[in-house]
């Protein structure tokens, strides 16, 4: 079967014959990964201000004009959000956004996926939303502090907020699919270490409903809808699958329990995952790495599917080793091969 296809059926737990891969192993992979910042210059809006050094920090303006920080010398370093570019939210009508959307900043997309499609074994285009983000969008450019105020002091000027990025958003996967990608990725971070970030409840008044319109849009254009978010949050999968998100993009499992989320979960919802980097990956020796992916077989990859393999996009800002990063690839790639008749939650491969 071709990449493509593999990834469908993975991702919709119809028996592939392996498991999809994402892999830094300079093997053939199954994922044609269509994010901005791995498609050259003048894919997105350009910062008002580069990465500039001041003292002991780098600085950066971005396109919305929220200020950035991070530590000197760490180039694969996305940074932290330190001056919002909204710094009142009642003010927020008033906020222009940048044109994320613009189609000139799509041209490298088109070439990738037209060449794509024309290859003997074509891969599962997957593209990342210019408004790839709900959450973190909104918090990212009014503040931490002022979002979570905002809950209760100022809820309508929030909400309205959310919806300006929720069209935007709607916007970006209708151009995804006019590109011909197969399926849309984005991401909002949602949990802390042991909980969600903010209730249950909160999640559903302020978001769920525009997730929900979003996700059946790109459903109705023939697109799945991937995204991802870090820490623990078991206790909102079931909304988020209700409204049709098709696969979770996790770094770390293991705060969560591999079994729990197979049970809990699996079938319901594809993995795309790498070994939990906050343990096993991160700190693990190698032959533990094996093992950890050896489990995720049998638990989130064993419902006729489920799970694609990745690793960790930037591995040396936490100080992954080579080694474990290795041992991860060749374990993904011997035991994620899928016995001919393989069953429901069996866990089985050929190898």
């Amino acid at each position: 079967m071709t990449s493509r296809e593999r990834v469908k059926r993975a991702i919709t737990f119809r028996h592939p014959d392996q498991l999809p891969h994402y892999l830094p192993d300079g093997k053939p992979n199954d994922i044609l990964w269509l994010a901005p910042w791995t498609m050259g210059p003048d894919t997105t809006p350009p910062d008002r201000q580069p990465w500039t050094r001041i003292g002991d920090i780098d600085r950066r303006i971005d396109a919305w004009g929220t200020v950035w920080e991070r530590a000197n010398g760490q180039p694969n370093d996305i940074g932290q959000a330190k001056q919002a570019s909204i710094p009142d939210i009642t003010h927020q009508a008033e906020y222009l956004f940048p044109d994320r959307n613009d189609p000139r900043y799509y041209r490298a997309h088109r070439a990738a996926i037209a060449a794509n499609n024309a290859a003997e074994n074509p891969l599962y285009a997957l593209g990342v939303l210019g408004f790839s983000s709900l959450n973190e969008g909104v918090h990212n450019n009014i503040g931490l502090d002022q979002m979570f105020l905002s809950y209760h002091l100022h809820p309508d000027h929030l909400k309205a907020l959310i919806a300006r990025f929720a069209e935007k958003q709607r916007e970006s996967i209708e151009l995804m699919a006019k590109l011909g990608c197969d399926g849309v990725m984005l991401y909002d971070d949602w949990g802390l270490q042991d909980r969600l970030m903010v209730s249950r409840d909160l999640i559903r008044e302020f978001f769920l409903p525009h997730y929900r319109a979003n996700w059946q849009r790109a459903h109705d254009l023939g697109m799945q809808v991937w995204m991802h978010s870090c820490g623990c949050i078991v206790d909102i999968l079931d909304d988020f699958i209700d409204a049709g998100l098709n696969v979770i993009q996790m770094d770390q499992q293991e705060n969560m329990g591999l079994e729990n989320l197979s049970k809990r979960f699996g079938g319901r919802i594809a993995f795309w995952c790498p070994v939990d980097i906050q343990r096993t990956l991160s700190s693990g020796t190698p032959e533990q790495v094996v093992a950890y992916v050896q489990r995720m077989m049998q638990t989130i990859g064993s419902h006729n599917g489920g799970l694609v393999s990745m690793c960790y996009t930037t591995p040396e800002v936490i100080q992954i080793k080579p080694d474990n990063i290795r041992a991860m690839c060749e374990a993904f790639r011997h035991y994620g091969v899928y016995s001919p008749v393989a069953s429901r939650n069996t866990g089985k491969s050929s190898k």
